[in-house]
């Protein structure tokens, strides 16, 4: 089945909600494998610095790109200004403008709460 059918001249998916979620399971499952090991070390790595688990989860949660946050933290460990280590992170997540750019041909038209949740 080619996911696909032609109703009226017009071609309509043919799969369901459910299906689409799972297809979408199934594609994203490779990233646990990434996403597991990351979460757990900045868990050690932020509860060996002195936060509670209330605070690295809000890190978490605030922060989202791990690369930010082992910056973040590492510069406040070691005694840095706030500022300093919010434009460090701010300047690791740059990146994330790129990537964020070469997604325009595929949600370019996305109303702003489809990117929303996209993003």
């Amino acid at each position: 089945m080619s996911g696909q059918a032609v109703i009226q001249g017009r071609t309509v998916p043919t799969q369901t909600t459910k299906s689409i979620y799972w297809q979408g399971v199934r594609d994203g499952a490779p990233f646990i494998l990434v996403i597991v090991p990351f979460s757990l070390l900045f868990g050690v790595v932020a509860t060996e610095a002195g936060l509670n688990i209330l605070e690295t989860m809000s890190f978490s949660v605030l922060v989202i790109a791990g690369a930010a946050q082992f910056t973040a933290l590492q510069l406040l460990g070691d005694g840095a200004p706030t500022l300093i280590a919010l434009v460090s992170a701010l300047a690791v997540n740059l990146r994330m403008a790129m990537y964020s750019a070469s997604l325009t041909p595929w949600i370019g038209e996305a109303t702003l709460g489809q990117r929303a949740i996209a993003a």
